[in-house]
């Protein structure tokens, strides 16, 4: 068990497509959450312009896979800045949420992964390379530990969620009532509230521990995929939780079999596999 464990953490190779895809969808959340607050001209200060210079420099360089995973290891850099020096030394009080977090660690951890062996500026160039000199393309493959981090960082992310709602204050629904009322219904309490909100209480922690323990596994990840998505639609679309439910949804693809993934993106475009000749 202990040496099929490791194999899967650190041994394990696989198709480079969806941490490409990964590397993709994260430089546009990172875009969607702060691309509006870091504009030119929003902060003049000497500081202020050298964060968002950065900001969109590595970002944009994530996008088109240029150097991929220094634009990763980049991106992720100044988002921790954001979070640690930004958000709680200084002070700005949103940037310091865990959704900001998330997606600081997961541009450090997709470095980890050859997010830039597909869908990149990288890979192109690779191509352009291997045609001069009549090699075949280099194969879209790679060490998937990076993702096998992702998995793991999900997986602690779900059981403290899960952990922190284990109490009186939040199984009796009294948390749900007042985001409710502080949302929703203002002042005035809704009549019959009580057992709806211990209800839907019970029901979150329950799923969040679920999720935790049974998401990184094969059997119940097929039972657990679709509310685990539904949960985090609903949160968007209620809560004022910016990007979270879309960084958690996004990074999904790392509890699916690289080559699986591949297997699908291969049956909807018509294309060769990861690895094969021709590739392009």
């Amino acid at each position: 068990m202990t040496a099929r464990f490791a194999d899967w953490a650190v041994g394990s190779e696989g198709s480079s497509r969806s941490s490409a895809l990964v590397r993709i969808g994260l430089a546009m959340l990172f875009w969607s959450r702060w691309a509006g607050e870091l504009l030119l001209y929003r902060d003049q200060s000497p500081i202020g312009l050298f964060l968002a210079a950065n900001f969109f420099v590595a970002t944009v360089l994530l996008f088109i896979g240029y150097h991929s995973r220094a634009a990763a290891v980049w991106t992720g850099s100044v988002a921790m800045a954001m979070y640690y020096y930004f958000g709680h030394q200084l002070g700005r009080e949103p940037w310091t949420h865990h959704h900001i977090y998330l997606l600081a660690v997961a541009a450090l951890l997709i470095a980890l992964t050859p997010c830039g062996r597909s869908y990149s500026l990288d890979r192109y160039l690779a191509v352009m390379r291997a045609e001069r000199t009549g090699l075949p393309p280099p194969a879209e493959r790679g060490n998937l530990w990076g993702l096998r981090l992702i998995v793991v960082q999900l997986s602690v992310l779900y059981f403290f969620t899960a952990f922190d709602k284990s109490n009186h204050a939040f199984l009796s629904g009294a948390r749900i009532e007042q985001i409710f009322l502080w949302y929703y219904a203002g002042s005035d309490y809704p009549a019959g509230l009580a057992w709806p909100a211990t209800i839907v209480s019970v029901a979150v922690v329950g799923l969040e521990y679920c999720l935790a323990f049974g998401l990184p596994f094969r059997r119940t990840r097929r039972y657990l995929v679709l509310p685990g998505l539904a949960f985090h639609a609903i949160i968007y679309v209620t809560l004022p939780v910016y990007t979270f439910s879309a960084t958690v949804a996004l990074l999904y693809l790392a509890y699916f079999d690289a080559n699986a993934v591949d297997k699908v993106i291969v049956r909807l475009q018509g294309i060769g596999s990861a690895g094969t000749e021709g590739v392009s």
